[in-house]
């Protein structure tokens, strides 16, 4: 089976499972970030960044919460085409519908700004609930 074979047999395995292409053009810096963080976080692919980054903004900020930026129009445009499961797919559109379906690139510009560059799991509070005592 030649690598490209595999390739396509493992997205159509994802696509089966329900996850979802995002097809997005993003400044080259915001890719060179994407593999930063890849590296410091030891992540397997630039789809589990972006997945990781996505799923961190959707547990803090609702999509009805995000202000449109300004583009920086000299930035030079690269396409990836990260695969992500269902439930953050339908976040990100959440947020494209709101800005009158914007492309996918400037919509997750915009979830990379507000969560920035700590893709650290968010400390968890717990409760004790103390049974029969008052």
């Amino acid at each position: 089976m030649t690598v490209k074979e595999l390739v396509r047999q493992q997205r159509g395995e994802l696509y089966a499972t329900g996850h979802q292409n995002l097809n997005m053009a993003l400044p080259s810096g915001l890719i060179d970030e994407i593999d930063t963080l890849k590296k410091r976080y030891r992540l397997r692919s630039r789809d589990a960044v972006v997945a990781r980054i996505i799923r961190k903004c959707m547990a803090t900020v609702s999509p009805d919460d995000f202000v449109q930026r300004a583009a920086d129009g000299d930035a030079t445009l690269r396409r990836i085409s990260p695969i992500v499961a269902n439930e953050l797919a339908d976040y990100v559109q959440q947020v494209q519908r709101r800005f009158r379906n914007m492309p996918y690139g400037p919509v997750f510009e915009m979830i990379f700004a507000e969560i920035g560059s700590d893709l650290s799991n968010p400390a968890v509070q717990l409760e004790l609930i103390q049974g029969g005592e008052q």
